[in-house]
C-alpha cells in the first residue's frame, strides 16, 4: 500500500509506532503541522517515511490565525496528494478532513480515490456539550463522516459505544495504546529503583492542572516522598514553579518516549494518572492512556481516577488503586495501600499476559483493516 498519515501536529508515540510498523512494509508519507506544546520524536521515525512538515500552527486559543495557516497550506498540501497515488488516507480530526478535502477537490470523477480513515484519540468537547456551537459541530461531524470517511479507528472501546455507534456504520477497528515488542530495547545497565523514598511520576503531556496541584501541596517538602515529573505541555509553568520552591519536587523537562521509558519507570514506584471527571467533557472518564500499557510492561503502580473506564482495567487486573483525588487524605491513602501491598501487585503484574500491553497482534490486524 502507499499510506498517507495527514494529521495535525507532529506524531506523538501513538502515531510514531503505527508509521514505523506500517513502513516496514508499505510506502508511507507523513504530513503533519508543528506544535511547540508537544515533543519531537521525528528522530523516532523510520528514515524510509517521507516527512512533510507544514510548520508551526496557533493553538486554539488563536481561531482567526490558525484558519490562515490553514488556507496558505491547502497548495502544498494539493502538490503533495497530486504526486503520490495513496491507497490510504489517515487523519485525525475535523480541522484534517476538511484540509484534506479541500486540497483534494477536483471537479469530475477520481479515477484514483484513496480510503479515507480517520483515527480518534480523544473526544473533543463539542461531543458532550449542549451549546449551539456543540449542536453544529455534531451536525458537521456526522456529516462528513456519513459522506466522506470510509473507515474509523479508535482508541477506546467506549469511544465508539458512547458516540460513533449512534452515526457511523461503516468498518471500525479499536486500536488501544499498547506497545511493540520490537521497540523495546532493555538496557541491562538501567537497573530499577530499590528502596529509598517512595517516588510518585507524572509522566507524559502535562495537561492537568488542579490534579496536579493537589498532589504537590500533598508532598510538597515531605521527608520520605519525591515527585519526578516528565513531559511538557500547556500547564509546564505549574510544575515548573512548584519545583523552583520545593526540593523533593523535580521537573526533568520533555521527554523521547522511544529512548527514555525504561529510564524514567525504573526510576518511579507509582504512576500518578488522575483526571478531573467532573468536567463537561467526559473524555476523561472514557480513555485509555497509553501510560496504563508502560506500567503494565514496567510495572509500576498507578493512581487512577474513580468512575473512569480506566479504574475498570486497573481494578480488575489488581495493578493499582482508583481515586477522588478531592476526597480529603485520598492521595495519601492511595500511596499507603500501594506501598504495604506492593508484593501481591508485583505479582499480579507478573501474571498478566503479554498481550495485555503487547500490541503486536492488534497492529498485524490494523494492517489487515487498512488494506480491504
Amino acid at each position: 500500500m502507499n499510506i498517507l498519515f495527514f494529521i495535525s501536529h507532529q506524531p506523538n508515540p501513538r502515531f510514531v509506532k503505527q508509521i514505523n510498523f506500517l513502513a516496514r512494509k508499505h510506502e508511507v508519507s507523513l504530513v503533519f503541522f508543528h506544535r511547540e506544546t508537544l515533543a519531537n520524536l521525528n528522530d523516532s521515525i523510520e528514515k524510509n517515511v517521507t516527512i512533510h512538515n507544514l510548520g508551526g500552527v496557533p493553538n486554539a486559543s488563536q481561531p482567526f490565525k490558525r484558519i490562515w495557516v490553514y488556507i496558505k497550506a491547502i497548495k502544498k498540501i494539493r502538490k503533495i496528494i497530486k504526486k503520490a497515488k495513496f491507497d490510504v488516507a489517515l487523519v485525525n480530526n475535523i480541522d484534517v478532513i476538511i484540509l484534506y478535502l479541500m486540497a483534494n477537490f477536483k471537479f469530475g470523477r477520481r479515477k484514483h480515490k484513496p480510503k479515507l480513515t480517520i483515527e480518534i484519540s480523544d473526544l473533543r468537547e463539542f461531543v458532550f456539550s449542549d451549546s449551539f456551537v456543540s449542536k453544529r459541530m455534531r451536525a458537521l461531524e456526522k456529516y462528513l463522516y456519513k459522506k466522506y470517511i470510509d473507515k474509523l479507528i479508535v482508541t477506546s472501546k467506549k469511544y465508539y459505544t458512547y458516540h460513533f455507534e449512534k452515526f457511523f456504520k461503516k468498518e471500525v477497528f479499536v486500536l488501544e495504546n499498547k506497545l511493540l515488542s520490537v521497540e523495546q530495547k532493555n538496557d541491562p545497565n538501567i537497573q530499577k529503583k530499590q528502596g529509598g523514598k517512595t517516588v510518585i511520576g507524572i509522566v507524559g503531556l502535562l495537561l492537568r492542572k488542579d490534579e496536579y496541584v493537589k498532589l504537590f501541596e500533598t508532598y510538597k517538602d515531605h521527608p520520605e516522598v519525591d515527585i519526578h515529573i516528565h513531559g511538557k505541555g500547556h500547564y509546564q509553568h505549574i510544575v515548573e514553579e512548584y519545583a523552583a520552591k520545593h526540593t523533593n519536587i523535580t521537573y526533568f523537562g520533555p521527554y523521547n518516549t522511544f529512548t527514555d521509558a525504561q529510564r524514567i519507570y525504573n526510576s518511579i514506584d507509582i504512576i500518578y494518572l488522575v483526571y478531573d471527571i467532573d468536567q463537561v467533557s467526559l473524555n476523561n472518564r472514557l480513555a485509555l492512556p497509553n501510560k496504563l500499557y508502560e506500567c503494565m510492561y514496567y510495572k509500576v503502580p498507578l493512581i487512577c481516577s474513580k468512575e473512569t473506564y480506566l479504574e475498570e482495567i486497573v481494578m480488575d487486573l489488581g495493578i493499582g488503586i482508583s481515586i477522588n483525588y478531592k476526597e480529603p487524605n485520598a492521595i495519601q491513602d492511595a500511596v499507603s495501600y500501594l506501598s504495604s501491598n506492593s508484593d501481591r501487585l508485583q505479582n499480579n503484574f507478573s501474571s498478566l499476559s503479554q498481550n495485555t500491553y503487547f500490541g503486536d497482534q492488534d497492529y498485524e490486524e490494523l494492517e489487515i483493516f487498512l488494506a480491504n
